[in-house]
């Protein structure tokens, strides 16, 4: 069988790029000839091209670069091309897609058409790109932990995207919130089944993610402290900070913030694509983090993990995602909310009864994704 995976591929965000590796290399373990439908919208593009001056329209946009130049040097160069190298090792189509039409043109090779996973159905994202809906005739469409990224959806949204997820045959969503919308919208007896599944990269085991870790890559042999701030706040360094006082371990960035960048705060790797991102994980023994994917990569590799709240940005308010995720793996002590909080860590605490929660969750999704494509 023949599975075309629509699904951001392209652009220099960890989550991004390792659930769209995850979602092929699953597929193909599992038996099926799978590969990404090659679609590479301006809005993901973007983020794989540096800056450059010539480029700025304006003043606030001149003074960014020319920061972020003085703090960061020549990292984000080279950031930018990691992310580039391991975008090529993909498995995609022949065909570059530009357009809505391109895909609908490119999906009819395929028994199957899979959307999923990341914030693909997140408009704050994608704007008025319905492609990821597939708009189009298909003999079979399915979802793989696709996400709205939010809580709620607006009622003339609900009303643009029900017709078409009625079209699918199968669908399943990241996190509970997005599930309950779905099911609210598809209300007919005749509606697909709506399912919650793990996200891809929850697919493979760590043992198989160390495969892809960066093997010359120098960090604090004794174990340390990774952070991951998709943007940085107080409680985060609250947490930091605690952790560092009780432990004695040493600091990893990465995704440094200016401030840790300036004030040179432990090992700031500015620089590190996919697979240093990875190695960072496989040797990290604690993470303090607001991002998604760097949550869920604290539970496959089983470290343990605090997370704090993500200011609501360009996409949108994005916390339910979070909070999801901690509560389905029996996590919700690890929400952190306030400095106050941060106060009465204790790092001893451990993660019990993870392990078999997440191997049954894995196990769970292989035979839910069997029978979608099926």
């Amino acid at each position: 069988m023949k599975v075309g995976v629509l699904t951001f591929h392209r652009a220099s965000n960890y989550g991004t790029a390792l659930q769209a590796f995850a979602m092929i290399e699953a597929l193909r373990a599992l038996g099926y000839d799978a590969e990404l439908i090659d679609y590479r919208p301006d809005y993901t593009e973007c983020t794989l091209v540096e800056r450059k001056l010539r480029d700025a329209r304006n003043i606030r946009t001149v003074a960014s670069i020319l920061v972020n130049r003085f703090i960061y040097g020549t990292a984000i160069g080279k950031k930018y091309q990691r992310f580039e190298d391991f975008c090529g090792t993909f498995r995609c189509g022949d065909t570059i897609c530009k357009t809505m039409e391109d895909v609908a043109h490119a999906a009819q090779q395929y028994d199957v058409i899979l959307s999923g996973s990341d914030q693909l159905w997140n408009e704050n994202i994608t704007g008025s790109d319905l492609t990821y809906f597939f708009p189009f005739a298909h003999q079979r469409k399915v979802s793989y932990a696709s996400s709205f990224g939010v809580a709620m959806l607006e009622k003339a949204r609900e009303a643009v995207i029900a017709p078409l997820l009625q079209d699918f045959a199968a669908i399943s969503m990241r996190e509970e919130t997005a599930c309950g919308i779905v099911r609210d919208m598809l209300f007919a007896d005749d509606a697909p089944p709506v399912m919650r599944v793990p996200d891809p990269t929850l697919l493979l085991t760590a043992a198989e993610w160390r495969q892809y870790g960066h093997p010359g890559l120098a960090l604090p042999e004794q174990g340390y402290i990774l952070t991951y701030y998709m943007i940085e706040t107080p409680v985060l360094r609250a947490i930091t900070r605690k952790l560092q006082q009780t432990t004695g371990l040493p600091v990893v960035n990465i995704k440094p913030s200016k401030r840790q960048m300036l004030q040179h705060e432990g090992v700031n790797l500015a620089d590190a694509g996919p697979a240093e991102f990875l190695s960072c994980y496989a040797g990290a023994k604690y993470v303090v983090t607001n991002s998604f994917h760097g949550t869920v990569f604290g539970i496959n590799f089983g470290v343990p993990m605090y997370v704090a709240s993500l200011p609501v940005s360009v996409a949108g308010e994005v916390n339910s995602r979070l909070t999801d995720l901690l509560a389905w793996y029996g996590l919700s002590q690890r929400w952190i909310t306030s400095a106050g909080e941060a106060e009465k860590i204790d790092p001893g605490q451990t993660l019990t009864g993870l392990d078999e929660l997440r191997e049954a969750r894995r196990a769970d999704a292989i035979r839910m994704l069997r029978a979608m494509l099926s």
